[in-house]
């Protein structure tokens, strides 16, 4: 909960937004320092879950996801 009478405070880390919603697929959120890392870690993901992508299929679809920098508070 935020204390709306106050400033909220800076990001505490450096998140990407990486949406497959356009392609039937979930948007997940990914601690990293970039948008390639996030993206790599999405595709490692969806391979190692056994989502029946292959790496090449997996980072396919997710070079087509919409990424977009996001801030994170704890």
């Amino acid at each position: 909960m935020v204390d709306t009478e106050r400033q909220v405070p800076p990001p505490s880390a450096q998140a990407w937004s990486v949406d497959l919603t356009d392609v039937g697929g979930p948007a997940f959120m990914v601690l990293r320092t970039s948008a390639d890392e996030a993206r790599e870690a999405v595709v490692a993901y969806l391979v190692e879950i056994g989502s029946g992508l292959t790496w090449i299929a997996a980072t396919d679809l997710v070079g087509r996801a919409a990424v977009s920098e996001v801030s994170v508070v704890w």
